[in-house]
């Protein structure tokens, strides 16, 4: 079996390709993992890299993220899947001695579902000692299931994965699905996001659809490239950002709703929550 890196876009994010693959070349020249880009229905060539472009069986089902990825994953033969986003633009030198070790530990434990290479700062994870520069999230972690670069175990990613599921959702409502199974998730401690360098801390190169200015403009500079940045439009101030209206957030946790019944509660619940305690402390 072959390793294999997932490369998740969609065709509307082509414009993100260019940048993407020009810092993958330079921090990543001998990645000797087969590249698959997984996005609708476009293809083209990616000059210098060992790309296979994966695209939907039927284009009816365009709006259905899960079952595109569904599809895109099973497509791979391989027990490992290293999951990526477009706008995880690389930074740096990627560690594949630490990709291999997590393989390894992988394949020490099969309780183990996914290694995030990314701290997810929001739950109270537990440095159980198990694997230098990573700490186990707790059960009933928020964010249990995210887009964050990571090694998955291919089989236990296919289980979290519905057809409908929108990756916003997926992330929110997702780890739901993982509260009552014995699956183990592990991420970055603090200060070791060093696997899959990029600008973690912006969230990527892109925001709700447009470029984050601070992250991309120098590295469009850097690479020479021609992009249109008005096109997408630039937002530099991520936290600043437009709120999501009360009709789209009705929307999304019906979707939830649908993804994981009444376990959608536990979100209202924990939504509302935090609303009252940062309010109680203004």
């Amino acid at each position: 079996m072959e390793n294999i890196v997932i490369v998740n876009s969609c065709d509307g994010y082509e414009d993100v390709w260019d940048l993407f693959f020009c810092a993958f070349r330079e921090y990543w020249p001998d990645c000797k993992y087969q590249v698959v880009l997984n996005t609708e229905s476009k293809q083209r060539d990616i000059a210098g890299i060992n790309v296979r472009i994966n695209n939907l069986k039927s284009m009816s089902d365009r709006k259905l993220w899960g079952k595109r990825l569904r599809q895109t994953i099973e497509s791979c033969n391989s027990e490992y899947v290293l999951m990526l986003y477009d706008d995880f633009i690389l930074e740096g030198p990627v560690s594949e001695q630490k990709i291999s070790r997590c393989m390894q530990s992988l394949s020490e434990n099969p309780d183990i579902a996914a290694f995030y290479f990314l701290n997810v700062p929001v739950n109270k994870n537990i440095d159980d000692g198990r694997f230098d520069g990573f700490e186990l999230m707790p059960k009933t972690a928020d964010y249990k299931l995210n887009s964050a670069p990571a090694l998955w175990r291919r089989e236990r990613l296919l289980a979290y994965i519905e057809d409908n599921d929108n990756p916003w959702a997926w992330e929110y409502f997702g780890s739901y699905r993982a509260y009552n199974n014995t699956d183990l998730f592990y991420c970055a401690k603090r200060g070791a996001e060093d696997v899959y360098p990029y600008n973690y801390v912006m969230g990527g190169a892109i925001y709700r659809g447009r470029w984050v200015g601070k992250v991309v403009l120098p590295l469009i500079e850097k690479y020479g490239l021609d992009t249109d940045v008005s096109v997408r439009g630039l937002v530099d101030d991520v936290n600043q950002s437009n709120k999501r209206s009360l009709s789209w957030k009705i929307q999304f946790f019906w979707l939830g709703y649908r993804m994981i019944g009444t376990g959608v509660f536990l979100y209202v619940f924990r939504n509302l929550k935090v609303k009252f305690f940062k309010r109680a402390h203004v």
